[in-house]
């Protein structure tokens, strides 16, 4: 670390949301364009300047086209004209002309030309009040922001960074994360979102720092500044001095030697006191985390979120999919894999099946709905997981069921896929366990019918707590009513445990409760036995439950269950935890 001395150290505080310390440049992304600055350019580089350009209007072509294509196909061509405007747009010769004259005569970079350009026929058009011509606004304005975005680097089918950088955005949407460098990106500092967001959730399933609710950092920050960024203090600091940064280095070289102590461990299984088993596995979404999962100490993979791997490749063919689920499980074999399948919509958006804007996402079209809608994208994934399955240990796993019959009509399409696939002379293992995340609270009520029909459930406590308590876990207004001690939530989460004991299956937790080690205590007391977590946790998950006895465990959620207050239950499960296992707290 060298401190950098041309300016003021300045902090900011967030809400930390996963642990480490990363010291880089930052690359802004911005969700709006904004005004670029007026760059002079030298006489030799204008040529070089509209390259730029003729680039950046080329990838928007091939965007706005596949998004033509995808509307012509499945809406019809009524539906995809829209976009025939937006290639007009983009290809209006008097526009290039224009940009051009301007450079050339100017002087100045080709994003200030532009720009200029287009908002002057926005502005020609706005607050008009004839409906087809305010039209034409918006679609100026869409193409515009795709060629700005282009022109700055931020949008992120390719790589976008030469070196290792911190990512600053006002908020990280997965369709965003998934399509950075993510082997250049050493940690997230966000303007929203919350410990349950989908940016600290990828944080700490890579073992990167991130910090959320920096207010207004896009704004005064811009990509190439040197910051600072703790992600167990929930601080973002610009310039940091030497004194700073040596005080971190003693911090980071302090929490390295307590971590040690943990990770020698990490491999060896997790029994109670009372010598109960434990199983504690991994949350993972993307490939690369393989290594990183069998380094753990995970016992399973108790959650593999398929949707990141589609974003990331939405036109990937069966066979495709085939191999990057057989790549998973073969390096991880003989440990049993849970695949999710797809669980798009909310806020993970594949913009090409959501063709029109939804008023309420969160309760639209998403997860085992979507894919019920969209039997050709369902069975192309069903058929790889099934083909992936003859390489190890596979269980299946529904996501955002909200009844039985959602369970019901999915094993039937899994079914019509191994058939398909024996017919092919293409074995299908009959071990492979099919399994249903209960994260709404009609599922928890009707937990007991949904048990009848599958081998497992999985309590999915991020959505579980927001549907039963109607909070948007991203909304500061109401963050602070976002409690998973709630007892409505226990109670859910009490009766799908009874549920699946009923039936005889097994069921486990893989939401963020499960990596809280506050909680564990209450989680273990409530009979799960099975939790799934970020790699970062593992060994820590593990170490608490060799601290824990059942019995005692039980007596907590008996006491628990007795209290109306989110508070008061979550100190009756720290005041265990404090007692048991002090040293993961400090």
């Amino acid at each position: 670390m060298t401190p950098t001395p041309a300016h003021n150290e300045k902090i900011w505080t967030g809400t930390a949301v996963s642990a480490g310390v990363a010291y880089a440049v930052v690359h802004v992304l911005k969700d709006h364009f904004d005004e670029p600055d007026e760059d002079s350019i030298e006489e030799g580089m204008v040529d070089q300047e509209m390259t730029r350009l003729h680039a950046a209007l080329a990838v928007t072509r091939q965007e706005i086209e596949e998004l033509q294509r995808v509307m012509d196909g499945e809406q019809g061509s009524a539906e995809s004209e829209i976009f025939e405007t937006h290639l007009l747009i983009l290809q209006d010769a008097t526009i290039l002309k224009q940009t051009e004259k301007t450079v050339r005569e100017q002087r100045v970079c080709v994003d200030w030309a532009y720009y200029k350009l287009m908002c002057k026929h926005m502005d020609a058009l706005r607050g008009l009040s004839d409906a087809y011509l305010r039209e034409r606004f918006l679609d100026i304005k869409d193409v515009t922001q795709r060629v700005m975005r282009h022109l700055r680097g931020e949008l992120m089918q390719h790589p976008m960074f030469d070196e290792p950088v911190i990512v600053v955005a006002h908020d990280l949407t997965p369709s965003d994360t998934v399509q950075l460098d993510r082997s250049k990106v050493l940690g997230f500092a966000v303007e929203t979102g919350s410990a349950v967001s989908h940016a600290a959730i990828i944080a700490r399933s890579l073992a990167l720092p991130a910090v959320v609710k920096l207010h207004g950092i896009c704004e005064e920050l811009h990509s190439g500044d040197t910051v600072l960024l703790d992600g167990e203090g929930g601080q973002l600091i610009l310039n940091p001095t030497a004194e700073t940064l040596a005080r971190y280095r003693t911090r980071e070289e302090q929490a390295e030697r307590r971590e040690d102590v943990f990770q020698e461990e990490r491999h060896k299984p997790s029994t109670t006191l009372c010598g109960t088993m434990i199983c504690v596995g991994a949350n993972a979404e993307f490939i690369e985390e393989v290594g990183i999962v069998e380094d753990s100490g995970a016992e399973e993979v108790g959650l593999f979120r398929t949707e990141f791997l589609h974003l990331e490749n939405p036109d990937a063919t069966e066979d495709e999919l085939t191999a990057a689920y057989s790549r998973v499980v073969k390096s991880l074999a003989p440990k049993r894999v849970v695949f999710r399948t797809l669980d798009l919509g909310g806020d993970k958006i594949d913009e090409r099946l959501a063709v029109e804007p939804e008023p309420n996402p969160f309760l639209g079209w998403r997860g085992i709905r979507l894919s019920l809608g969209r039997p050709d994208l369902f069975k192309r994934q069903l058929r790889a997981l099934l083909r992936a399955a003859a390489h190890g240990r596979v269980g299946i796993m529904f996501p955002m069921v909200s009844g039985v019959q959602e369970v019901v009509d999915a094993k039937a399409v899994l079914n019509d896929c191994a058939e398909e696939l024996i017919a092919e002379g293409i074995d299908v293992p009959e071990e492979v366990e099919v399994g249903a995340m209960i994260e709404i609270p009609s599922a928890a009520l009707s937990a007991d019918l949904i048990a009848a029909e599958v081998d497992f459930l999985s309590l999915g406590t991020n959505d579980l707590i927001q549907y039963t308590i109607a909070v948007d876990r991203l909304n500061d207004r109401v963050a602070g009513l976002y409690q998973p001690t709630h007892p409505a939530v226990l109670r859910l989460i009490g009766m799908s445990v009874k549920a699946a004991r009923g039936a005889g299956i097994r069921i486990g937790m893989c939401g963020e409760m499960a990596s809280d080690l506050r909680l564990t205590p209450l989680m273990i007391g409530l009979g799960l036995n099975e939790l799934s977590v970020a790699t970062t946790q593992i060994a820590r998950v593990k170490h608490a439950v060799r601290r824990l006895s059942v019995s005692e465990c039980e007596e907590l959620a008996r006491a628990a269950q007795t209290c109306t207050s989110p508070v008061e239950i979550l100190a009756l499960s720290r005041a265990v935890a404090d007692r048991c296992y002090p040293e993961l707290f400090e």
